[in-house]
């Protein structure tokens, strides 16, 4: 608790500094501005609260297509998307590769992993269906199966 020597103590301070301001207003090219009321903070944004209602409500477009035969969500950098093109290439199959790497696609690695429950590139969808990675699309491929 503070004691009335303190609140004195206090006071006096402040009216000094608010002085020396005062004073020093004579010499900037323009005075301080005095706030008669501080105004409170801005109020921040929890991010361990619940989202609200109507954002749970929004639906987001399904990952896959079912208008391509063949979809990947790859990296350019990736050494097995690369190897999934290049082999859908040799059976001339067309496939629509989508880089996760780039700022437009930013969020659709997460979405990817939380709806497919897969954590490695590429992601491959047939027809609009997640098959999965590359070893089970290599494994599609060598069975025969047609993509048209």
């Amino acid at each position: 608790m503070e004691s009335s020597r303190d609140k004195t103590w206090i006071a006096t301070v402040d009216r000094v500094l608010d002085r020396g301001d005062r004073f020093l207003d004579r010499f900037r090219k323009a005075p301080r501005r005095r706030l008669e009321v501080v105004p409170l903070p801005p109020a921040s944004h929890d991010p361990f609260a619940s989202p609200p209602v109507e954002a749970a409500k929004t639906t987001e477009a399904p990952l896959g297509d079912p208008g391509l035969p063949v979809q990947l969500y790859g990296r350019r950098t990736c050494d097995a998307s690369g190897r999934a093109l290049a082999l859908l290439r040799e059976r001339s199959v067309v496939a629509r590769m989508i880089d996760i790497d780039d700022p437009d696609n930013l969020g659709l690695e997460a979405r990817l992993i939380r709806e497919t429950k897969g954590t490695s590139t590429p992601f491959a969808f047939v027809r609009g269906r997640y098959v999965g990675g590359f070893a089970e699309l290599a494994a599609l491929v060598k069975s025969g199966a047609t993509f048209e």
